[in-house]
């Protein structure tokens, strides 16, 4: 049987040992298209990329596109002009804007040119991809062309720290642009796919389908309530919004917890962290609790020794797969309706709230009797798993493959 042409254009890649979450959906996405389709994968061509090409789990074909250094003098400059438009443009205009080198690439690629040309689907990942749906038809009328928003970039832009006029102004008009844009992009899209229905909500023009990430292998064991106050936050700390939560938590939240519980520790899970980051937990006195862990090979254990799992988040937008995952595990989860959106069930959570003294408390209640939330956490572990599991996800991927 002649398998389907895919292509499958992200400007990140998945691997074995990727630290963030749209990393790992990726790695499950390659992974299956990779068994049932003829992939070729097309990303762009920086340093992160080129690393991750090296990493277990990538497609068999991959290409990237843009940051060539160039044969001859006219490209070299071509290259340094498209990285520097690229870089001046999103911070002064438009941080969703599709990779300037990217679509350079594209363009001077025959091999990825006739890719696309060939498709019998276009997968398109992330809302800068998707951007580039008008050029992908112009290149391949015939194609069915899917793309998944893992965030509405609309509500994260609007949520962005907003303290003085300039700053409000400016992000207002980079929401309003976003909202156009997400309007376009939808028209012209075979399928949609969103994390939530939330999300299918924002985005306008339903109805979309909703794939629920494969954050599960159902191999999770029940979770034993904790035999130490351990709070565990994971989050790729890079990302500005997980940076700013973590901060946020140790000045206004944790000092709560920590003068009802001295001997209570929470740990900051997760690589990137900013030299903010790590200079605020150095300048940190001797027993504070706080621990910056960092990268750690074994989540699992992390999760199993865990009392608590505090999601921090103001910001952003989607699912966050941090709170899934916790889930997943049964450990009580502490979290802020940012952290909660968008994954629907009742009573899921041990704390609901934004306010710092409301997220203490919820933290010292199940502290205090991690029996009583672990009974909670029990039945939404089964709900969890089933919600978010492979089985689900490859069902859900493979229907969108349908013309």
């Amino acid at each position: 049987m002649t398998r389907l042409r895919v292509v499958l254009i992200s400007m990140y890649v998945g691997h074995e040992r990727v630290p963030h979450a749209g990393g790992r959906y990726l790695l499950a996405l390659q992974r299956l298209l990779d068994a049932e389709t003829d992939l070729t994968m097309l990303t762009v061509g920086n340093r992160l990329n080129h690393e991750a090409a090296q990493k277990q789990g990538v497609p068999g074909r991959l290409l990237l596109l843009g940051h060539e250094p160039g044969r001859n003098p006219v490209a070299k400059l071509v290259n340094r002009l498209t990285v520097g438009a690229d870089a001046r443009l999103r911070r002064r205009r438009d941080p969703g804007l599709p990779s300037l080198p990217f679509v350079l690439g594209l363009l001077r690629s025959p091999r990825a040119r006739a890719a696309v040309r060939e498709a019998d689907v276009i997968d398109l990942q992330y809302s800068e991809s998707i951007r580039l749906v008008r050029l992908l038809r112009r290149l391949n009328p015939d194609a069915r062309i899917t793309g998944t928003f893992h965030d509405v970039m609309s509500q994260s832009f609007s949520r962005e720290p907003q303290d003085s006029p300039a700053t409000r102004r400016y992000w207002q008009r980079v929401a309003t642009r976003s909202r156009a844009q997400e309007s376009h992009m939808v028209e012209r899209l075979d399928e949609v796919l969103v994390f939530s229905r939330k999300d299918a909500e924002l985005l306008g023009n339903p109805p979309h389908t909703v794939v629920h990430p494969p954050l599960s292998v159902g191999l999770e064991p029940p979770h034993e309530p904790a035999d130490a106050p351990v709070v565990v936050v994971v989050s790729y700390l890079a990302r500005d919004e997980n940076d700013k939560a973590a901060l946020w938590t140790i000045e206004h939240v944790w000092p709560r917890v920590h003068a009802a519980r001295p001997e209570a520790v929470i740990r900051f899970i997760g690589g990137g962290a900013s030299d903010r980051l790590r200079d605020t937990v150095a300048a940190l006195p001797a027993g504070s609790g706080v621990v910056l862990a960092g990268f750690v090979d074994d989540l699992d254990a992390e999760y199993a020794a865990a009392a608590v799992s505090l999601v921090p988040v103001l910001q952003g937008a989607g699912v966050k797969f941090k709170t899934v995952e916790a889930l997943c595990h049964g450990v009580p989860v502490v979290t802020t309706t940012v952290g909660a959106e968008g994954i629907e069930g009742e009573d899921l959570y041990a704390g609901l709230a934004d306010d710092p003294g409301a997220l203490a408390d919820a933290l010292l209640a199940v502290l205090d009797d991690p029996a009583g939330a672990q009974e909670r956490s029990d039945l939404v572990q089964h709900w969890a798993q089933e919600t978010y599991g492979r089985e689900r996800f490859d069902t859900t991927i493979r229907s969108t493959w349908v013309r």
